[in-house]
């Protein structure tokens, strides 16, 4: 290289002697800058690019102890077989009150219509009850005939006290006495039974919906016009809920044989699954169901099947399965058809699946993933398929070798630091 450099400048190696140290320095100082600056062909280098990450997180003792880091290993359960269904939803017979008339009578007016919502002693119609109207007259003519009873009574007592003191003066015999003694007891004994046909009478007041402010009332002899207004019934809502069903118009006669109103308490509703019969042996009392409905999409409710229906449906192969849902918000409305998904072990057979805990699955990038011990703090991400769900574990299909420890509680850390890792690495790039 230098003999090259000394060529141009028609030096030759051989002729550099001490007589050309008079060189101009200008020429030797160009020279060597040359020779440092040039660089060789085996010194041009490519600058290294950073290598994708690898999934490994390292992650200190220290740090695990104070997230609280614990690990679990996956577990061999009896697989889950998603079972779907149709449903419908339905009130609880239990929660459904059917009010009627207490007696025969003409309906005067019915205060409510389908839909309505009412609480517990809102009025639902009254009605002109025409046994009642007879128990008020039982009732009048038994407290008149308790006054005859009464002044009977009065009269036999002061006759037995003047027969006693006139046998004390002698002026009469002592077998008048017995006599009075007699007639007295007689009267007691219907005052008695006057009571008791009173007692008799004020409880059939009392079935019909009065209190004693108003049996008392009917005994003044001011409130006539009451007594005729007291065989009006005001038949009065026993539960809260909504109106479900209304019979019936102003002027009819009505009886307890027919149910003027129905009410539903929707504060907790039924949901009936239709089964198949060959599902029936994987479905029982306690499997956890899931349910959809058109009206709210992407909205689910959850509840445990509490029956499943001994009789099957002839024609639909069927059996009636019941879920109790609450629904305080009364988003389930009656009538409405559901789409149900039960998760039900499979039954008979000895093969297992694998499972992990839920809390173990992390979604990297839209996959399911879950990390993996490695050592005692370094750990590496796993992308593995899932299956169906039961309980806190989920099936694990492809993605675990072996008997792998795997991390459950601080997996969203592990999956922070990997994603912090990858965004710096990206970043350098």
């Amino acid at each position: 290289m230098i003999a090259h450099l000394l060529s141009r400048f028609s030096l030759q190696p051989s002729a550099f002697s001490l007589r050309n140290l008079a060189l101009p320095t200008v020429i030797i100082a160009a020279v060597l800058a040359l020779v440092a600056c040039s660089p060789t062909p085996e010194e041009k280098k490519v600058e290294p690019k950073a290598e994708q990450g690898d999934g490994k997180v390292t992650i200190s003792a220290e740090v695990q102890a104070r997230l609280g880091f614990a690990t679990a290993r996956p577990q061999r359960i009896v697989p889950v077989r998603l079972i779907e269904a149709t449903a419908a939803i339905a009130p609880d017979p239990a929660r459904v009150a059917h009010i009627a008339p207490l007696a025969k009578g003409r309906l005067e007016r019915v205060h409510v219509q389908v839909g309505d919502s009412v609480n517990q002693g809102t009025p639902l119609f009254e009605y002109d009850n025409i046994e009642l109207g007879e128990a008020v007259g039982d009732y009048m003519t038994e407290l008149a005939d308790m006054q005859r009873d009464l002044a009977q009574m009065d009269h036999s007592r002061e006759s037995l006290d003047r027969a006693q003191l006139l046998l004390e003066k002698e002026a009469i015999a002592k077998k008048e006495v017995h006599v009075r003694q007699a007639e007295f007891r007689v009267t007691e004994a219907a005052v008695a039974n006057r009571h008791a046909r009173i007692a008799r009478v004020k409880e059939k007041l009392y079935r019909f919906g009065m209190t004693d402010e108003q049996i008392d009332a009917l005994s003044t002899d001011r409130e006539k016009s009451h007594r005729r207004e007291a065989s009006y019934t005001v038949v009065r809502a026993p539960i809260n809920g909504v109106i479900i069903e209304r019979e019936g118009a102003a002027g009819e006669v009505v009886g307890p044989e027919q149910a003027l109103v129905a009410i539903a308490d929707l504060s907790s509703v039924w949901t009936l699954v239709d089964i198949y019969e060959k599902d029936l042996g994987q479905v029982r009392r306690g499997t956890a169901v899931e349910i959809s409905l058109e009206a709210y999409p992407g909205e689910t409710f959850r509840g445990t099947i509490g029956y499943v229906s001994d009789l099957l449906d002839p024609q639909t192969r069927t059996a009636k399965a019941r879920v109790e849902i609450q629904n305080p918000q009364r988003k389930l409305k009656l009538g409405m058809f559901a789409t149900v998904r039960l998760r039900a072990q499979v039954t008979g057979g000895t093969a297992t699946v694998v499972a992990i805990p839920s809390s173990a699955i992390q979604r990297i990038d839209g996959e399911p993933s879950v990390f993996i011990t490695l050592d005692a703090v370094t750990f590496a991400r796993r992308k593995v398929k899932l299956g169906l769900t039961s309980g806190d574990l989920v099936e694990v299909t492809e993605g675990l070798k072996g008997d792998e420890e795997l991390v459950t509680t601080g997996s969203f850390s592990l999956k922070s630091e990997l994603l912090k890792e990858q965004l710096t690495q990206g970043q350098e790039q």
